[in-house]
C-alpha cells in the first residue's frame, strides 16, 4: 500500500463509489481507493488497458466518504451568503455546523462563497436570471479550494496525520500551504504538520517560491503530457523529500480526488445553491423554471462534488452543464477514436488528439484520480443514466 490510511468515524461516514453509487457497507477508508466492482470494467476498456491490474487501485478513485446524515441547518441559512451564515447573519465557522463530521479543533474560518444576479450577463445570454458563484471571498487562496483545504486539514488533525502530499498545478498547493502554515502559527512544535507540493513545470515561478518555506517542500515532477503516477510513486518522492521523515503512517495523500472530503464539501456547496436558488424562483411565482448549472471539468473534483450534491435532489435537480477548453485538454483522451485511428491506437496505447494549442496547459494530461469517473461521464452522461450532465467546449471568445 501508498500510505497506511486510516478510517473516518464509523458511525459518521461510510465508504461509496461515486460511479457505480454503491455502498460499501464499511467505514471510509483512505487506503480505500477503486472500488472493486469497477476495477473488472475499467481492466478490459481502451484507456485503462494498459495498466496493469495490481496499479489500477494505486492510480485511480471511485470511492469517496459518504455521512449518514448531514445536519439540516446547514441547508436552511436563507441567505445569498452561503455556508458560514446563522439566521441573523453573524459568521460561523464550518466547524459549528459540522462539529460531528469534522471534530478536529480547527477554529479557522475558511471563506465565504456568495451567490449574486448578474442582470446584464441574462440579458446579453437570454436567460430569464443568471447568478455568480463568487468564491474569492475566501481567505486563502481566494479558490474553492479553500473549502476542501478546511475539511483536509480538520481530518488530518483529528487522525494526528504530519504529513500532507499532493500533486498541484498552484491553486490547491496555495491554499492547503496557507491555511497549514497559520495553523502551524497556533501550536507547539510536535503537533505542526508539513505540506509536499509537487509541481509540473509548467506551475508559474511566483506560486513556487510562495510555495516554498517552513514546513513546505516543492518538487518538480515532469511526466510528459499523459503520464499516469501512481500513489506509490508519488510517496517515493515525498520519502526522499523528507529525508525518510514522511512515514507512512502519519502520510496522506489529498492530490485532487484522493481526500474524498473535497467532494464532500463541494456536495455540500451544491445543495446550498440550489436550495437558495429554488426558494428564490417559488419567491417570484418561478418555481418550475429550469437552473443550469455551468461549471469548469478542470481534474473533476469540483464537477463531481455538484454531480453528488444533484444526485440528492431528485427531479428537482439542475442541469448540470461541464465546461472544457477548446483545444487539448484531459477530456480529449476519452474521446472515443475514428475507427481508423482505433487500431493504431491499440498497438500504441492512448495518444493525445491534439487539435490545437491549449488554452489551458496545466488540464493537459492523464494525472487525475477520478479518470475512471470522468470516462464514465462521457459514456453514460451522469452516471446512471441520469442525462444530467452535458459537456460544452468554450474558447475566449465564448
Amino acid at each position: 500500500m501508498a500510505e497506511q490510511g486510516f478510517e473516518f468515524n464509523a458511525d459518521q461516514w461510510q465508504a461509496w463509489c461515486l460511479l457505480c453509487g454503491k455502498s460499501r457497507s464499511t467505514s471510509y477508508n483512505t487506503a480505500d481507493s477503486l472500488c472493486p466492482d469497477c476495477i473488472e470494467r475499467y481492466q478490459d476498456t481502451f484507456f485503462f488497458r494498459r495498466i496493469p491490474r495490481s496499479s489500477l487501485a494505486l492510480s485511480f478513485t471511485t470511492i469517496i466518504p459518504e455521512p449518514k446524515s448531514i445536519p439540516a441547518v446547514i441547508f436552511q441559512r436563507g441567505y445569498k451568503d452561503l455556508f458560514l451564515r446563522k439566521s441573523r447573519g453573524v459568521l460561523r465557522y464550518p466547524r459549528e455546523l459540522l462539529k460531528e463530521l469534522f471534530p478536529g479543533e480547527l477554529d479557522i474560518p475558511c471563506g465565504q462563497p456568495t451567490l449574486f444576479k448578474m442582470p446584464h450577463l441574462a440579458q446579453f445570454a437570454g436567460l430569464g436570471q443568471t447568478w455568480v458563484l463568487d468564491m474569492s471571498t475566501y481567505g486563502l487562496s481566494g479558490t474553492h479550494k479553500d473549502l476542501r483545504s478546511w475539511a483536509v486539514l480538520s481530518k488530518a488533525i483529528e487522525h494526528d496525520i504530519k504529513h500532507l502530499a499532493l500533486w498541484t498545478a498552484g491553486n490547491a498547493g496555495l491554499s492547503l500551504t496557507r491555511l497549514v502554515k497559520r495553523w502551524n502559527a497556533t501550536v507547539p512544535p510536535r503537533q505542526r504538520k508539513t505540506v509536499y507540493c509537487l509541481m509540473d513545470d509548467s506551475v508559474p515561478d511566483e506560486i513556487r517560491l510562495e510555495l516554498r518555506g517552513p514546513y513546505c517542500w516543492t518538487a518538480e515532477l515532469s511526466t510528459g503530457s499523459g503520464a499516469i503516477l501512481s500513489r506509490d510513486q508519488l510517496y517515493n518522492m515525498v520519502a526522499a523529500m523528507s529525508g525518510g521523515k514522511a512515514e507512512r503512517e502519519g502520510y496522506w495523500q489529498v492530490t485532487d480526488g484522493w481526500d474524498g472530503v473535497g467532494l464532500f464539501m463541494y456536495s455540500l456547496l451544491a445543495q446550498q445553491c440550489l436550495q437558495f436558488l429554488r426558494d428564490e424562483l417559488t419567491k417570484s411565482n418561478q418555481q418550475e423554471s429550469k437552473i443550469y448549472v455551468i461549471l469548469p471539468i478542470g481534474t473533476g473534483n469540483i464537477l463531481f462534488g455538484f454531480i453528488r450534491g444533484m444526485q440528492r435532489f431528485g427531479g428537482q435537480r439542475a442541469k448540470l452543464v461541464a465546461a472544457v477548453p477548446y483545444g487539448d485538454h484531459m477530456m480529449q483522451s476519452f474521446v472515443p477514436p475514428e475507427e481508423k485511428q482505433r487500431e493504431a491506437e491499440d498497438a500504441q496505447g492512448p495518444r493525445r488528439m491534439g487539435r490545437a494549442e491549449p488554452e489551458a496547459p496545466k488540464l493537459i494530461g492523464f494525472y487525475s484520480p477520478l479518470s475512471p469517473c470522468l470516462w464514465g461521464l462521457t459514456q453514460e452522461k451522469g452516471f446512471k443514466r441520469l442525462e444530467t450532465v452535458d459537456i460544452i467546449e468554450v474558447d475566449r471568445a465564448a
